[in-house]
């Protein structure tokens, strides 16, 4: 006989039993594994985030736009594994608090790899890159992303949903044990726009494998420079996508299987979905740390050596009002660049120009300044 729904007089499953109350039921050993494999991913998905934060921050990637488009995308993925160690899944206000920014960190995870993808897209397909493309991104991903997380505010279905705090499947209206205003609102609010995305992502990746594979995979014997443009521009977010439809199939597999049949949730399915939901930002943060020109700077006494001029640069100033320079160039306040220099490259891509202008091309970042107004010519506005 299953206990009755809280709020209701509806029978509930054996995992809305589970975390009726703080913690897990204990004498559920189904309970007590789905709790130990989200803590567990949640936990090294905060971990590795928060490094590979660190490591942008330290190394100043945020200076290029696929290092800001990669910091953009750990943000919400160190909020999703935080929503999902909290072990009050109940009613309370609390609970419908985290539900509500599990639903905007899950959701602008995804539309985050949206853009990398779109980006990928313009980038080597239709071969531009557009002046304020970045912040036509952000304006939609997070406007976008905070509107449909209000949404379910509108029936107050905010609250225990299973293993964590998200959309109920029931309201709290006493007199209705339907699921069908919970699933409506589940699809609509998130499983649609996923599915909408994903679909939209494996087209464009499609485009892009084919035309990476065919211009650029084996070219560095023969076009050193057309190489490195690839490495630098397209390379670190290459899998993003990829790493995105991946990790999407077991957990649309369990929601599929709860909505055919809500009343008999699959242990084995959830299981897999405990596990693999809070763990997309670390798997996001090893496709960042396992990066070739990442891994080099992780070596212990170059990682070492920077942490000491980020230590020696926040004391810049001595108490009578004069600036100390560190003792070497710091990362933390190096020359000044321009806040768009990574768009200061230049928009038609090495074949439309000679080869002393597709030099700008494989410049550094901070060389770049003097280049900006030799090349501002070349956007597409």
């Amino acid at each position: 006989m299953h206990p009755a729904h809280p709020n209701t007089s509806c029978n509930v499953t054996w995992l809305e039993g589970c975390f009726k109350n703080k913690g897990y039921n204990h004498s559920d050993f189904r309970c007590a594994a789905i709790f130990w494999s989200r803590t567990s991913s949640s936990v090294l998905s905060l971990v590795g985030c928060l490094f590979a934060a660190f490591i942008i921050i330290l190394y100043q990637k945020y200076k290029a736009l696929t290092g800001r488009l990669i910091l953009s995308l750990i943000v919400p993925s160190i909020v999703v594994p935080s929503c999902c160690l909290n072990r009050d899944i109940t009613s309370s206000p609390g609970c419908k608090i985290t539900g509500f920014f599990f639903q905007y960190g899950i959701l602008s995870q995804r539309l985050i790899v949206l853009s990398i993808s779109t980006y990928l897209y313009l980038l080597v397909i239709m071969e531009r890159r557009y002046r304020y493309l970045e912040y036509v991104f952000h304006a939609c991903i997070w406007t976008v992303a905070m509107a449909v997380s209000l949404v379910p505010f509108n029936d107050k279905l905010y609250g225990p949903a299973g293993d964590w705090c998200w959309i109920m499947d029931r309201s709290d209206d006493n007199d209705n044990c339907s699921r069908k205003k919970g699933d409506a609102y589940r699809f609509g609010c998130y499983y649609i726009p996923m599915i909408f995305i994903l679909l939209i992502e494996i087209i464009l990746y499609t485009f892009i494998v084919r035309k990476v594979r065919k211009e650029f995979v084996g070219v560095e014997a023969v076009d050193e420079e057309r190489f490195e443009w690839y490495k630098k521009y397209i390379r670190p977010l290459y899998y993003y996508p990829l790493m995105n439809i991946i990790l999407a199939i077991p957990t649309t597999a369990n929601r599929v299987q709860n909505l055919v049949n809500p009343e008999k949730p699959n242990f084995i399915l959830y299981l897999f979905h405990s596990i693999v939901f809070p763990i997309w930002g670390l798997c996001y943060s090893l496709l960042f740390l396992l990066d070739e020109d990442t891994r080099r700077l992780l070596r212990p006494l170059r990682l070492c050596r920077y942490a000491y001029r980020a230590a020696s640069s926040i004391n810049l100033r001595s108490r009578d009002g004069n600036v100390n320079e560190p003792p070497f160039p710091s990362p933390i306040f190096p020359s000044p660049v321009p806040s768009l220099s990574d768009f200061a490259v230049g928009a038609p891509l090495l074949g439309e120009h000679s080869s002393a202008q597709r030099s700008i091309y494989t410049t550094p970042v901070a060389s770049t300044v003097a280049m900006t107004s030799e090349v501002e010519g070349n956007y597409v506005e």
